[in-house]
């Protein structure tokens, strides 16, 4: 594609001009002299970079304070080096912005947890990210605050396996992040690469308080409904972003939404794809089922594709994990037995009473029938209803929920006294050993057809059951057939 610029003629005749005061005389010579409208614009809006003689692509900096460094640095991989340099060209808000950070700008290195597609470290990146460019002092303005305010700025590192030699799907997970620009979808920073392994590494956003899950481990005793609520509606919002561009996070669940003070975060982009591109279109590994099995949707189970549909199913079980506490089957293996349970209409149950409107909306969520799942956008909207921010107060809550709750505190209050898991200062509860909660391949062949739990119905009822109610022994239960 052609790229238009101006003639340095051209700078000449305008380079006094105030572009956001022109006079009508001045207003007609820009017209007569860029004819590109995109350039004019530009112009317009962000007036000239005085080194280049270009009109800057945002107020903040001008895209050749990028291009200028781009001798100074690379990955040793040229596809690595071509993709950065692309994002870095088009970036508009420092969000946008991905670096190339050599591996010794971090220090205090450790090892967090590995994932079922990577392996996690926490470090201090020594120099924090660019804000904007400081031209009186003819360099990056860099900051130490996300959320807070660090004086060692700690990041996250996410090695994935095997990058070095499957770098399109590296830079595939880097994309999304990029793409999607909001406050609750990690943000990745830059590239990086293990001097050990030679693989590349995500440097993301750190979470102080880890994963939900380990989150809810340690306050769920204490957490009000108000923050529950809050903390679904952020993950509706998170999961809204990624939908509104046209993607399917593909790996939803509790491990991989964080919490960070008052966000409620998404992360894990590895396996986001957009809604359009079917398994047939991608690798042979993409057209197997990978997730962790309780939040995976029972037409996905059956082999059918991912869909938002299927983000929004497991959304539905986050939330009734958010709401109840424990993770979902807790205390069963994730086998064969629980994916046949799962397309029998068999849905997480817990005796921790749940407010009936939030209910509603989870069971709607994790119905049988993808179609009448809501959409994202209206999943956000009816969390919103029942309690939104108000400039004059914390927050408010409509009158029904709000007697909703009262009802359920005092159901619980009694409950928790005498429930083990809900009694300490902390959750306490035993998984079974064969409870998985770490992606990996779920090939389960022969899942009955999905329905609802009672009558087959697929209007929003009460689906949960136990599991001894389904007869085993008339299911079949090869793993090889």
């Amino acid at each position: 594609m052609e790229e238009f610029k101006l003639s340095d003629d051209v700078f000449e005749q305008i380079k006094d001009f105030n572009p956001w005061i022109l006079t009508d005389e001045q207003k007609l010579l820009i017209d007569k002299l860029i004819l590109n409208e995109e350039l004019k614009e530009r112009y317009k809006n962000n007036g000239l970079c005085k080194d280049c003689k270009q009109p800057k692509i945002t107020l903040n900096w001008c895209q050749c304070k990028f291009q200028q460094n781009f001798k100074n640095w690379t990955s040793g991989n040229d596809e690595v080096d071509k993709f950065i340099q692309k994002i870095q060209l088009k970036a508009t808000e420092f969000r946008e912005i991905l670096e190339w950070i050599e591996y010794d700008r971090f220090e205090n290195v450790e090892y967090l947890a590995k994932g079922g597609f990577g392996t996690i470290y926490k470090a201090i990146w020594k120099d924090g990210y660019i804000r904007y460019w400081d031209s009186e002092n003819n360099q990056w303005k860099r900051y130490k605050i996300w959320g807070d305010k660090y004086e060692n700025y700690p990041v996250v590192l996410k090695c994935l396996h095997n990058s070095q030699n499957n770098t399109p799907e590296f830079l595939r997970e880097i994309e999304s992040h990029n793409t999607i620009l909001s406050n609750y979808v990690t943000r990745c920073f830059g590239i990086t690469k293990d001097p050990e392994s030679n693989n590349f590494m995500m440097v993301i956003e750190y979470a102080k308080e880890g994963s939900l899950r380990q989150y809810l481990n340690n306050k769920f005793n204490s957490i009000k409904w108000e923050n529950k609520l809050d903390y679904v509606k952020d993950i509706a919002y998170g999961l809204k972003s990624i939908h509104e561009k046209g993607l399917i996070h593909h790996d939803f669940h509790c491990g991989n939404m964080l919490k960070d003070g008052d966000f409620t975060i998404i992360t894990d982009l590895g396996l986001c794809q957009p809604a359009n591109v079917k398994s047939s279109q991608n690798n042979e590994c993409e057209k197997k089922v990978y997730g962790v099995l309780p939040y995976v949707a029972p037409e996905v189970l059956r082999g059918g594709e991912y869909t938002q549909e299927s983000d929004i199913y497991a959304f539905g079980i986050i939330a009734y994990e958010v709401c109840t506490g424990l993770p979902p089957y807790h205390d069963i293996a994730h086998d064969k037995f629980l994916a046949i349970s799962i397309c029998q209409g068999v849905r997480p149950k817990s005796n921790y009473k749940i407010p009936q409107l939030i209910l509603d909306i989870i069971k709607q969520c994790w119905d049988a029938d993808p179609s009448k799942r809501p959409k994202a956008e209206k999943l956000y909207v009816l969390l919103y209803n029942l309690h939104r921010p108000n400039i004059n107060a914390s927050s408010t809550m409509n009158d029904e929920i709000k007697k909703q709750i009262e009802e359920a505190d005092k159901i619980n209050e009694k409950f928790t006294s005498t429930s083990l898991p809900y009694n300490g200062t902390t959750l306490s509860y035993t998984t079974n050993p064969q409870a998985i909660y770490t992606s990996r391949l779920l090939n389960f062949k022969n899942l009955p057809e999905p329905k609802n739990a009672i009558d087959n119905k697929v209007d929003v009822g009460e689906y949960s059951e136990s599991i001894e109610a389904i007869d085993f022994t008339k299911l079949n239960l090869d793993e090889n057939n």
